[in-house]
């Protein structure tokens, strides 16, 4: 039986992924960073520039989830001219230019974004450390008006006459409460716990994987699909692309192991690759 080669994503096939976790990275995005012990604080002309480059990154990620992948290009290499080390837009730009049959550009923009998530991934967690440092920074402020304002009233209310201050008393009473409540909401967001900083996702070594493929460095790309099912021990396309490459080394037993873990993943493989398989291992 005759199998094709490992063809990871042919051109008609190819969709680009968008993980969640890039979405979710960007709920809170300040203008304070911390790395290890040491804090770094975007100038006046970086921070105003990655919140540029955020937003055009978010513009090419909506035409992406349209499909519209050649249009998603133009805010993609904007994000990055403003902000070189936006590891995400190069991770996207290299499953596009994928797609376009622009392999060696692929693989530029894909060990770009390799290189450069580890400091993206920082600045969102260490972003998220400074969030916590400024809501503690608000608590503080609040129970020092708090403290001033139940002074306040109390000293209206030694005066004996609480008809004559009854608008007064009321409204102190009110912003007591509501600085009370406020106080309260920081406590349930600080109550939360601090994420560790992302390891690089399975996918970033999925598609490394698959553009040395298509530039025949096949021993590169199986060491790119291993990387990724370290990651992700059931992802699914790099469990069977290493299928692919081990039946062409003719390592048949190799092959069918790599399959048959895709299969206890979930996982739907062809089922005439896994006959090729095993006809070749009784051959």
């Amino acid at each position: 039986m005759r199998i094709k080669k490992n063809n990871p994503k042919s051109k008609k096939q190819v969709t680009i992924s968008v993980p969640l976790v890039l979405i979710v990275f960007f709920l809170l995005m300040g203008g304070y960073f911390i790395f290890g012990q040491q804090r770094y604080m975007l100038n006046e002309g970086e921070a105003p520039k990655f919140k540029l480059a955020k937003q055009l990154f978010q513009k090419g990620q909506q035409l992406l989830l349209k499909e519209k992948y050649n249009k998603a290009i133009k805010p993609f290499k904007e994000c990055l001219k403003i902000f070189p080390k936006f590891a995400h837009a190069d991770y996207y730009l290299a499953q596009i230019s994928y797609k376009n049959g622009d392999f060696l550009g692929a693989l530029v923009h894909i060990e770009t974004a390799k290189e450069n998530y580890d400091y993206l991934s920082k600045l969102g967690v260490n972003t998220q450390l400074e969030y916590f440092d400024r809501l503690r920074s608000q608590k503080m402020e609040l129970k020092e008006r708090l403290t001033d304002m139940k002074a306040r009233l109390d000293r209206l209310l030694a005066r004996g006459n609480p008809m004559a201050y009854a608008a007064q008393i009321a409204e102190l009473r009110a912003q007591i409460a509501s600085a009370e409540q406020s106080i309260r909401m920081i406590d349930d967001r600080l109550r939360k716990p601090i994420p560790d900083e992302a390891k690089m996702p399975a996918d970033y070594y999925y598609h490394h994987g698959n553009i040395l493929f298509k530039l025949k460095r096949y021993g590169d790309a199986f060491s790119q699909y291993l990387e990724a099912v370290k990651t992700d021990p059931c992802h699914i396309n790099s469990l069977t692309n290493l299928a692919n490459l081990k039946f062409m080394a003719r390592k048949y037993q190799d092959a069918l192991s790599y399959l048959e873990k895709a299969e206890k993943c979930g996982g739907k493989v062809n089922p005439k690759f896994k006959e090729a398989i095993l006809a070749a291992m009784n051959n």
